[in-house]
């Protein structure tokens, strides 16, 4: 099988045989190419999926707007997505490298047969869990949003009761996605975002009239079931090795539960994370927690359509570095990494902060999204927009940790970070009320940042820190040039005295992000020129490929 790049297992190509090393594969320099073609794919379907995510946003907002009823569907869609990611990374972390493994040693008809014991397990495993949401969701809405009246407690229970279904959906189209990953196809799997927010946009648009809130609980069934269905092609081409089965005695099954157990437990904090942020939020106005949440839709925007595809993408390719020893080679394309992320993401953050408030009511403001739920998301995506970079840089970092099979590190310091978070929520949240959420989360993850880069194995760390620094203070004065610029566009923009019509509030912010682009990249010219040159050459050389394949009839999206 292969992907739009013509790669096969575990992109880096077959030779019907399995794969030896690095030698039987045209070096170093094909493997990269081949992990910028597939970094290009996953990034576009991002960039689709997430501007279908953002319409879907819209769309939600126009509805309900900054409401109770908003609130507490947040709080119950929470629960099952919480659980959700919380097994996903520790899952394909270990289900990934075991299963390519059992393919090169053994064979895919042994591989498959493991893998069909491994699901018949996990359907097990999820079926309890789903069971255990329902019974207890009225308590679980409690303990999460302690703040919240009797109605709405109801409301959010009955809510978490339709959509426990989905653990056990999503548990399925999870193990898809990551044999699809094994065998170095991306686009179907891509395609399953962009699926998921057409379904929901839909079910906001022309089902929460009738069925008010519950429709969009039912759309999150529909989406888990889509996820299957779009993903389900590569059990048919490998239907005769598929069995699934219930064997509790499977060594995958135990092998992946090991090594995902301290990842496991580290999700248990990130997703704590974002509990906190319920539990704090709750006893404040309403319309908080919807505030948050419609902030953060924003923020991560840029940072998953980036950071996420190269990090689907870049943990197979550490890892099989790791796996051969070349850690000089994995700190090389490491630091290569984090400079583009943070050349990146850098500039977006700031531009986000200062163009806050016109891309807040550019994107929502409209039917019940007023003047009330601007002012709430406005002040939240400024204090979150720092987290773009250093949670991008971090999840780069996390990548390599894993990929050297250091999960513990990761761990504690993500537990250490939600300490240090608690304790600035208690800091602020008097004086900033559901902003203080925000400000405490951008200052616990700059600081869990540091942490990584002083915990970095030296082997990663060696001879390169004074380089890295230079890069990031070249890529931080572009951005100080672009900042100053901006605010005195502001300035003049105030005195134009600008209609509050949609169009000009279009055309103005998509000026001013142009202009500061355009400044920026001139400003990085002179201080940052080598950031822009591994930029465009990983961009080109994927897109290159990419058109060479189709231009060849050899492109094929699965």
């Amino acid at each position: 099988m292969t992907d739009a790049s013509g790669t096969g297992l575990n992109g880096v190509g077959t030779n019907g045989g399995g794969t030896n090393g690095a030698g039987n594969h045209g070096g170093d320099s094909r493997q990269l190419t081949r992990v910028a073609v597939s970094a290009v794919w996953v990034i576009g379907l991002s960039v689709v999926g997430k501007a279908l995510g953002l319409f879907k946003d819209v769309a939600v907002a126009s509805k309900f707007g900054t409401t109770s009823v908003m609130d507490a569907y947040l709080v119950a869609v929470t629960i099952p997505m919480i659980i959700l990611h919380w097994y996903r990374s520790p899952i394909r972390s270990g289900f990934v490298p075991l299963f390519s493994e059992v393919i090169e040693k053994e064979g895919e008809e042994k591989a498959w047969r493991e893998a069909g014991a491994f699901v018949g397990n996990f359907l097990v495993v999820s079926a309890a869990v789903a069971a255990t949401v329902w019974i207890a969701a009225p308590a679980l809405v409690r303990a999460i949003a302690p703040g919240f009246g009797d109605a709405s407690t109801e409301l959010a229970a009955s809510l978490v009761r339709i959509m426990s279904v989905t653990i056990i959906f999503y548990a399925i189209s999870g193990t898809l996605r990551n044999v699809h990953h094994v065998y170095g196809s991306f686009v179907l799997p891509g395609l399953a975002h962009p699926a998921n927010n057409i379904i929901m946009m839909c079910v906001a648009l022309f089902l929460t009239a009738p069925y008010g809130i519950r429709a969009m609980a039912y759309g999150t069934i529909a989406t888990s079931i889509a996820s299957i269905l779009i993903q389900s092609p590569i059990l048919w081409r490998h239907r005769k090795h598929v069995r699934v089965r219930i064997d509790f005695r499977s060594a995958m099954f135990w092998g992946v539960l090991k090594l995902g157990l301290p990842l496991f437990i580290g999700m248990a904090g990130a997703k704590l994370d974002e509990i906190i942020d319920r539990v704090f939020a709750s006893g404040l106005a309403e319309g908080s927690i919807s505030g948050l949440s419609y902030a953060l839709r924003l923020i991560d925007l840029p940072r998953e359509v980036l950071v996420a595809a190269f990090w689907t993408v870049l943990f197979p390719f550490y890892s099989r570095l790791a796996a051969r020893g070349e850690t000089e080679l994995l700190a090389d394309r490491l630091h290569t990494s984090m400079r583009i992320v943070f050349f990146s993401l850098f500039p977006i953050s700031v531009a986000m902060a200062m163009l806050g408030e016109p891309f807040v009511r550019v994107v929502f403001q409209r039917g019940a999204f007023d003047e009330t739920s601007v002012a709430y998301t406005v002040s939240a995506l400024l204090l979150y927009s720092p987290t773009i970079w250093a949670l991008g840089l971090t999840t780069t970092m996390i990548s390599a940790y894993i990929a050297m099979k250091n999960t513990k590190t990761p761990v504690i310091v993500g537990f250490i970070r939600l300490g240090v978070k608690i304790g600035l929520i208690f800091l602020f949240l008097d004086r900033f009320q559901h902003a203080g959420i925000a400000l405490s989360t951008s200052v616990s993850h700059v600081f869990k940042l540091v942490l990584f880069l002083i915990l970095l194995p030296p082997v990663l760390m060696k001879g390169r820190f004074k380089a890295l620094m230079r890069a990031f203070g070249g890529t931080a004065a572009a951005t100080a040039v672009m900042a100053v610029a901006l605010y005195f566009l502001g300035r003049w923009i105030v005195q134009l005295d600008v209609p509050s019509s949609l169009g000009p509030r279009i055309g103005v912010l998509l000026g001013a992000s142009v202009f500061a682009a355009v400044v920026y990249l001139a400003a990085a010219w002179f201080t940052a020129r080598g950031q822009i040159v591994e930029t465009w050459s990983i961009v080109r050389s994927g897109v290159r490929d990419i058109f060479r394949k189709f231009r060849r009839g050899k492109g094929d999206a699965d």
